[in-house]
């Protein structure tokens, strides 16, 4: 081999050897490409079935995994309180977290927005370092509670809008058919002064020698307003019912079940203006209780009777749009946060309709807002 070509012979090698580089080098960057690839589709899978994947559908929207997560660790316990059923628990989270997404996404169409006033006092609670610490500490996204929070606010907004655009037609036709065509309609507008037998601290009845007590001071106020003293200002400086105290002890009753049995058979006797001419015992003290007016069909505005209405509308809600709760993805979900294996339905779909009451802002707390001791 002369020179020349021995030197070809070398350029051709160095060639093929370039070529074979490259060649790797689009191999290796393939092979990688597609590991990525793949790694991101095990991610996105994962990440997929262990956060966006729905454990509730309805028309138009789910709730996913991720979203039920945080309903369940936050309610649960509270469920749990309340004597729920274990086994029950799983299924009322998810219908009661499923409503509030279909009230969320109402609540969006009829405008509803969260207000200044809300937003300021649920930023106020996670400006709490102890609180978002105890949130962090079961597992909480203090953000995503965040969310809830604000949400809440705004479903509580929509709710009431439906209590207030109920018309007073429907509300009577409802009450009607609910109690019968002879259900009093009236509302009561009464003021009345308390004297508590109750023990502050024991939130007990009193002995009967304290009771005895509290009665001859509840006499010594009865006679001073059959002796034609004002009533209002009576209550204000003698009644213990710091609920209605400040107003006189106004408070506005209907015949239902809301008031005590005995404040309102003693209201029953009443004509417009007349004070009750002894005292009226309930397990909350002793009253001494007058009729201020008697508005014909005033029951139509009724906050507890709306609340009833509207509750009836949620849950219509539900059905309509179709809601379905998936009970194995449900149970896989529960025993992944609890670590404990969730029965699941029988059903061979492996999903539930849900018809059962799942009004979000009643079955889990207790509403205390508005109680008196005349209730």
């Amino acid at each position: 081999m002369d020179e020349k070509e021995k030197s070809l012979k070398e350029v051709d090698i160095k060639k093929s050897i370039k070529i074979d580089a490259s060649s790797d080098k689009k191999v290796i960057t393939i092979i990688a490409a597609t590991v990525i690839v793949i790694a991101l589709g095990l991610f996105g899978w994962f990440y997929y079935n262990n956060n966006l994947k729905p454990v509730v559908k309805f028309d138009g929207g789910s709730l996913t995994t991720s979203e039920f997560t945080i309903y369940y660790k936050t309610f649960a316990p509270m469920l749990e309180y309340y004597g729920y059923a274990a086994a029950d628990i799983p299924s009322q989270i998810a219908n009661k977290a499923g409503v509030d997404k279909i009230l969320l996404m109402k609540a969006k169409e009829a405008g509803i927005t969260l207000s200044d006033d809300d937003k300021a006092k649920v930023e106020e609670i996670f400006k709490d370092e102890a609180q978002i610490k105890k949130f962090t500490k079961d597992g909480i996204d203090p953000n995503k509670m965040k969310q809830l929070y604000y949400n809440d606010y705004i479903i509580t907004a929509y709710i009431e809008k439906i209590k207030k655009d109920l018309p007073d037609e429907e509300v009577a036709t409802y009450l009607k058919t609910t109690y019968g065509e002879t259900v009093d309609m009236n509302e009561f507008i009464t003021r009345h002064i308390l004297f508590s037998t109750i023990d502050t601290q024991t939130n007990a009845a009193m002995a009967d020698d304290k009771k005895a007590e509290v009665k001859v001071k509840a006499q010594a106020a009865l006679a001073r307003v059959l002796a034609g003293e004002d009533f209002a200002k009576l209550a204000k400086e003698l009644s213990e019912d710091t609920g209605t105290k400040e107003n006189g002890g106004l408070y506005k009753m209907y015949l239902d079940e809301n008031t005590a049995t005995q404040y309102r058979d003693a209201v029953k006797t009443l004509a417009v203006g007349a004070t009750t001419t002894a005292l009226v015992e309930t397990s909350y003290g002793y009253h001494i209780i007058k009729l201020d007016e008697k508005v014909a069909g005033g029951r139509v505005h009724s906050d507890t009777d709306r609340n009833d209405i509207a509750s009836k509308k949620i849950d219509e809600m539900g059905k309509s749009m179709n809601m379905k709760i998936d009970e194995v993805l449900l149970a896989k979900v529960v025993e992944t946060i609890t670590g404990v294996k969730a029965k699941t339905t029988d059903d061979s779909t492996g999903t539930t309709d849900t018809n059962t009451n799942t009004n979000t802002n009643t079955d889990t707390t207790t509403d205390t807002q508005n109680k008196t001791p005349a209730q």
